[in-house]
């Protein structure tokens, strides 16, 4: 007892110091880590933008001064030249080897990336190329060739993949090539390795911020570039339809694979990038579904999309450190406020354990002790009280027990009455009168009561709703007191049926009976009511009236649903009243679940 009261009161003053000293520094501390976590993803989403947004006017200066190169060099007079004359006249002709010479000096200013230069005539066929195993080849079917014939402006091409090199990715610039009048005489193409494109894609992912990645979209929302993730290249960030998949692969833009792996899922990416958001935070399946941060920036010549992102857990790293520190330091704070409460409780509780000993021993049995008043204070005062109550107790204590015990004869009398009485009453509460199976208001309080303890549990529920097919016309014909009998046969049936202690068949109204089957799924109970149609049918109860059959048969719908708290009981009910309504519908005579 001494231990229970000390420690009793030892627990409250610290757990109340360490409210009044805690909360405030939580309070502190949660407002603390809010700002510091809006400032950081501020911050890394303006790293990202700046990131994304350079990243794409690279590309777009890049594209902006291949295509002007294009422009320019298409007016070069040797190459409209050779291409006015004759496919007989160009075969070692001086304006052949003038244009020759022209390519190749062309090719020579970026050796890295660009391919090849080629002429393509007016209908596409390539008749002058630095790649020399290009020559007669037909391109009149690619965009780089139709376009600039129809716009009469230089073109970029989408990326694409090369037929006969694997891994080389291509890139098209094209103008057209006009002589002196303006006449369109054929197609300049400029044939570049894209991986200078993807190389302008993730080169700024170190500026960016820790373990962030950058990622190119085009128009489809297909992967042209991912600095970490490059087995993702040329696939769609949500599957395509069929015709623009089989499209994309004629053009070599996508890979000749089963449509299920030209995809990923980034459903909230696309929803992003079709309603034109700057920033978004999501999970990516490149990343292992690791929530990122992503910024989104869009290129001007191209309907293509730069993407930066950073794990998000990366950016809010430090705010991690944070709640470490706050943690140690509300760990001394709790130590220190311990110890205090700790030692203030002692000097408060020794007068209330030496009062908690007087106390004890008094209700022990030993009625003539007294405790000593050694203060005026509250605890002073207890003590007073006390042995005021202690005496006045004692004396009442002699004839009270006499008392007790003849008032405890006559209430263990009038429990034995009551108990029986309720036991009757109870029966006739819930006891339908005819039948004597339950009736339609205990079926409802053990609906609640079994809806609510398996919602908890989340096992499923299931209910039987039946009724006596043509009842009405049996009535009619056989009389109300047949009638009356009828129910009670079939009452006695299925009460034999269904014997578990938690089942419960109950009148439901009129010729309608219900079986509630808690723990029981659908197929559970489509058994019992098998079971219960069945016996009906043994029963063999004639009925001569019936356009069903020659004896008494029932329509049954059935139900089973695993209850939870924001359904009511009531749609049990409902769903299986429309079962036994679709029973009848189809015939009678047979069950059907809902």
């Amino acid at each position: 007892m001494q231990h229970s009261v000390l420690g009793g009161i030892r627990r409250k003053l610290i757990a109340s110091f360490l409210i009044v000293a805690l909360i405030p520094l939580l309070l502190l501390a949660f407002i603390n880590k809010q700002t510091t976590e809006k400032a950081l993803t501020d911050n890394a989403k303006q790293a990202l933008s700046v990131a994304a947004n350079e990243t794409a006017n690279r590309i777009d200066a890049f594209i902006d001064a291949n295509l002007n190169a294009v422009r320019v060099e298409a007016i070069l007079p040797g190459l409209a030249r050779y291409l006015s004359l004759t496919p007989k006249q160009r075969d070692d002709s001086p304006e052949m080897q003038l244009a020759t010479e022209t390519l190749i000096r062309l090719s020579r200013k970026d050796m890295l990336n660009i391919l090849s230069y080629s002429l393509l005539d007016l209908n596409g066929k390539n008749v002058l190329d630095t790649r020399t195993s290009n020559i007669g080849k037909d391109e009149s079917v690619e965009n780089y060739f139709k376009k600039p014939l129809k716009t009469g402006l230089s073109f970029v091409s989408s990326m694409k993949r090369s037929p006969t090199i694997t891994d080389l990715v291509t890139l098209f610039f094209s103008s057209p090539v006009r002589n002196a009048k303006g006449d369109i005489l054929g197609v300049l193409r400029v044939s570049y390795n894209a991986t200078v494109v993807q190389q302008l894609v993730t080169r700024q992912t170190e500026r960016s911020g820790a373990k962030s990645f950058a990622i190119l979209l085009d128009e489809n929302n297909i992967y042209l570039a991912h600095s970490t993730a490059p087995k993702l290249l040329f696939k769609s960030i949500v599957p395509l339809p069929l015709d623009v998949v089989t499209q994309l692969q004629r053009e070599g833009r996508l890979p000749n694979s089963p449509v299920k792996e030209l995809a990923t899922n980034e459903s909230k990416l696309k929803q992003a990038l079709d309603n034109k958001q700057s920033y978004l935070i999501a999970s990516l399946s490149a990343t292992g579904n690791q929530v990122n941060l992503i910024a989104i920036a869009h290129l001007k010549y191209k309907s293509w999309s730069v993407l930066f992102a950073q794990p998000l857990a990366v950016a809010l790293a430090p705010v991690e450190k944070q709640i470490r520190d706050a943690m140690f330091l509300f760990a001394i704070i709790a130590s220190v406020v311990t110890i205090i409460a700790f030692a203030i409780g002692q000097l408060l509780t020794q007068p209330i354990i030496y009062l908690t000993n007087i106390v004890f021993q008094f209700t022990a049995g030993n009625l003539d002790i007294r405790a000593k008043i050694s203060s005026k204070d509250e605890i002073g005062q207890l003590a007073k009280s006390f042995n005021n109550m202690a005496l006045q107790l004692q004396t009442s204590l002699e004839t009270l027990e006499q008392r007790v015990q003849e008032r405890t004869a006559e209430l263990i009398i009038a429990k034995e009455k009551a108990e029986d009485a309720n036991q009757k009453l109870e029966q006739l509460v819930n006891l339908d009168g005819l039948t004597q199976v339950a009736n339609r208001r205990c079926f409802d309080g053990r609906l609640q009561a079994e809806w609510k303890r398996l919602a908890r549990e989340q096992q499923p529920l299931s209910l039987i709703l039946f009724d006596v097919d043509k009842f009405k016309s049996y009535n009619d014909y056989y009389g109300h007191l047949g009638g009356d009998d009828c129910l009670i046969k079939i009452a006695q049936t299925v009460q034999q049926i269904v014997h578990r202690p938690t089942d419960l068949v109950a009148r439901y109204g009129g010729e309608e009976f219900s079986v509630l089957l808690p723990n029981t799924d659908l197929v559970g109970a489509i058994k019992v009511a098998q079971s219960i149609q069945q016996a009906i049918h043994d029963r063999a109860i004639p009925h001569a009236k019936s356009d069903v059959k020659d004896i008494v048969t029932l329509s049954l719908g059935i139900t089973s649903v695993i209850p939870t708290y924001d359904i009511k009981p009531d749609t049990l009910i409902a769903s299986a009243d429309k079962a036994l309504y679709s029973a009848k519908q189809k015939g009678r005579d047979r069950y059907c679940t809902d």
